[in-house]
């Protein structure tokens, strides 16, 4: 097969539709639909079933697409090391990072990257660890909170304390206030439960849960209720209108660590060897 043959079938893989993949691939649907003939004939096996809604991806296409997605990324990988012998620092650096990483760090470390390597293409993904970490082979790096990766060099970026936090002016009314959870992993969370428990005596139950630290943090600002928050994003709290008090849990106190996770391998690459190197910078 060709490398546009690869590159068709995981189009239509993350499209779902002939029409969409036909709009990315700036091609027309019957060409689409004949190359996509013409390649299932070549593997003996269907990739895909037609349906009128969109296409569903067969058994055999599972094992076709997957095998189609190293291949674009080998291409991908040695055209980068072809540049990287220039002299250069260009190509593409792939990042994926958890939504906290993404607020606070990266903006600044970005920033500053883009000034010292103007050629660099940078892709960006922000989402939870558990989403980075599943498809970490996507990215050049990826940067999690929680535990390491198997398989990957796991680089220790930063381990934050934790707080627990609420307004001053509501102190002697904590049995009744509202617990303001984010989206996090369960054994983390259960962590904070444990905490609560013991610290007040009764079920932790959040009113109000949040998919992002920072929505976390403003409906704390607002008064509305307490929460626990990472000492990554505490530093602008007015501790004249808020109590901010050290967790301890167990033997300590309750800290998370920030990994930089990657293919020790792809250091090769100048791009990724500089990211990974201003980021140590911002520790």
């Amino acid at each position: 097969m060709k490398i546009d043959d690869y590159r068709l079938i995981v189009t239509l893989a993350d499209a779902e539709t002939l029409r969409k993949a036909a709009a990315l691939l700036y091609i027309s649907q019957p060409a689409v639909s004949q190359r996509l003939k013409s390649i299932e004939e070549e593997w003996g096996t269907a990739i895909f079933i037609r349906t009128k809604k969109k296409l569903i991806v067969t058994t055999h296409g599972e094992s076709i697409i997957q095998h189609a997605r190293k291949m674009l990324k080998e291409e991908e990988t040695l055209k980068e090391l072809i540049h990287s012998s220039e002299g250069v620092v260009n190509g593409k650096l792939s990042i994926g990072a958890s939504s906290l990483i993404g607020q606070t760090v990266l903006p600044k470390v970005l920033g500053r990257y883009i000034e010292l390597y103007p050629e660099v293409k940078i892709q960006l993904q922000v989402g939870s660890s558990a989403q980075i970490s599943a498809h970490h082979r996507d990215f050049h790096v990826a940067i999690i909170r929680g535990t390491e990766m198997m398989n990957m060099t796991n680089e220790l970026f930063l381990e934050d304390r934790h707080y627990f936090i609420y307004p001053k002016a509501k102190q002697h009314q904590l049995s009744q206030l509202p617990v303001i959870e984010f989206q996090a992993d369960a054994a983390y969370l259960k962590e904070i439960e444990e905490w609560y428990t013991e610290q007040f005596g009764q079920l932790y139950a959040p009113q109000i849960r949040t998919d992002q630290i920072a929505t976390c943090k403003e409906l704390l600002l607002s008064g509305v209720g307490m929460t626990v928050l990472p000492e990554i994003v505490i530093g602008d709290i007015d501790q004249e209108r808020f109590a901010v008090e050290l967790l301890d849990a167990g033997q300590g106190h309750m800290t998370r660590k920030t990994y930089m996770s990657y293919d020790h391998d792809i250091l090769s690459l100048p791009q990724v060897e500089a990211f990974i190197s201003l980021m140590r910078q911002y520790q």
